[in-house]
This record gives C-alpha cells, sequence and structure tokens, in this order.
C-alpha cells in the first residue's frame, strides 16, 4: 500500500479528506497528518510516504514552500498535490515549476481526488 501525509492547517479539512476517501480500498494507507508545512517536514525526516497532499495557504509554511524543501533538499520524491481555495494562476504555475503531481482547487470533489489517485 502506498503511504499517505495529509497537510492542512484546518482540523476539519483533515478529517474530511480522511473520510472522503476509502484510502485502503484504493490501495492508500494514511501515514499521518501534520498542521503545516514545518509539521511535514519533521514527519518526513522519521517516515517515508508515496504521497503528499497539502493545502496551499497554511501558517509557518506555505504548501508551495513545502513542496519547494522537500524538492529541493532532496527530502521526498513522494508525488504531491496542492489542495488550494485560490484559483490564483501564479501559484499554479509556481507548483508546476516545481513538479506538483497535481493542483485541486476547494472544495475538492470525491471523484475528482480518485480520479488523480488512480493515476498515481
Amino acid at each position: 500500500m502506498l503511504q499517505v501525509l495529509l497537510v492542512d492547517d484546518e482540523p476539519f479539512i483533515l478529517q474530511g479528506l480522511a473520510m472522503l476517501i476509502d484510502w485502503e480500498k484504493e490501495g492508500f494507507t494514511l501515514a499521518g497528518t501534520a498542521a503545516n508545512g514545518l509539521e511535514a517536514i519533521a514527519f518526513l525526516e522519521k517516515t517515508q510516504v508515496d504521497l503528499i497532499i497539502a493545502d496551499i495557504k497554511m501558517p509557518a509554511m506555505t504548501g508551495i514552500e513545502l513542496l519547494e524543501k522537500i524538492r529541493t533538499e532532496h527530502i521526498s520524491d513522494a508525488y504531491f498535490i496542492i489542495l488550494s481555495g485560490y484559483s490564483d494562476f501564479g501559484f499554479a504555475q509556481r507548483a508546476i515549476e516545481l513538479g506538483v503531481t497535481r493542483y485541486l482547487t476547494k472544495p475538492t470533489k470525491r471523484r475528482e481526488l480518485l480520479g488523480v489517485l488512480e493515476e498515481i
């Protein structure tokens, strides 16, 4: 099973993502959650994951900053999905430059996320 890390500063979003998908049925295990990019980095230093799903706007370290740090410091080569409440092209463009797997806008639909998981 592929290991997943969920990163969002809003607890109800983390809970919603955990419940939105039958992760095990789709071949994934929820390895953990983090409330911001700094927590995610600390988690990744101890645990290897295959997929990171992160919010774009978080305190301490944004999803884009998290992706950049992970890629430039070779912390993880996991697939990376950005969730954003913003349809700002600049955010999407920067995420693409950093090698994001997919950029999804909130609210994320179950069908849309399942499609991305199937691709992974």
